[in-house]
């Protein structure tokens, strides 16, 4: 059963178990009827590092190798004296575990891998 998180505002977040089959295989995104799927792949890279996308586009990204891979991100604003936090997302990528997000706010959101970030393994999300 897929199980997610999800935080309301600029972005809706959500880290979740991909859905199984009955042999206890993961599924991935697919269960979660993305708009656009980011696989983090064994060649220390995302498969789609930079993205355009439309408002209320779904993402999800998964891992589609064997290596241990983060979808990490922290994107903030200052408003005036405050400091708004837009995007701040750690979330671990595995068969069973994905990210899932929707962007509400025009901008660019940059992430890395937390294990790879070193080795160039970036990506941007550009909201038009």
């Amino acid at each position: 059963m897929k199980q997610l998180l999800v935080l309301l505002g600029v972005i809706t977040l959500g880290v979740g178990v991909a859905c199984k089959d009955h042999l206890g295989n993961g599924n991935g995104c697919e269960s979660t009827v993305p708009d656009y799927v980011i696989k983090a792949q064994d060649n220390l890279t995302y498969d789609l590092p930079t993205l355009t996308v439309g408002l209320q586009k779904r993402i999800c990204w998964e891992n589609s190798g064997s290596t241990t891979h983060s979808v990490t991100a922290l994107v903030t604003v200052t408003n005036g004296m405050k400091l708004d936090t837009l995007w701040n997302v750690d979330g671990q990528l595995s068969p069973e575990f994905i990210v899932v997000a929707t962007f509400n706010t025009t901008g660019d959101y940059p992430y890395h891998c937390r294990y790879h970030e070193g080795q160039g393994m970036t990506g941007t999300i550009s909201v038009r």
